[in-house]
Parts: structure tokens; sequence; C-alpha cells
């Protein structure tokens, strides 16, 4: 994951990424027989890589507001 250039573009990868899981969980869902557990990876790499944007955010965020 590189770098946001702003809180803007931090904000557009999470809705991606948080969108991309979701599509993941629900195809995941209606065909559970099909996937093995390595196809989780990368739902848990997206999810980690929102957790750290958001992380940036906050961090971001407060420095803006000082």
């Amino acid at each position: 994951m590189q770098r946001p250039d702003n809180i803007h573009d931090a904000l557009r990868h999470i809705h991606n990424l948080t969108m991309c899981i979701a599509q993941d969980v629900t195809t995941y869902l209606d065909n559970p027989g099909d996937y093995s557990p390595e196809f989780f990876e990368s739902i848990k790499d997206a999810a980690l890589d929102a957790h750290t944007l958001v992380t940036w955010i906050k961090d971001n965020f407060k420095d803006l507001h000082k």
C-alpha cells in the first residue's frame, strides 16, 4: 500500500478496500465450499490496509487542527 496524498485519497482507498471486502465475503457466503482458507488472506490484507489508512487519517487530521 502506498502512502495517500491527502485525507480524501485515503478515504477513497478505504472505500475501495471495504467494498472489496464486502464483495469477497458475499461471494464466499454464496458458495462456501468453493474457497480454501487462502482465499481469506486477501480479505485480511485489505482489512489491515484499511486499518492503516484510518490510523493515517486520524494522525493527519489531528495535525491539521493544531
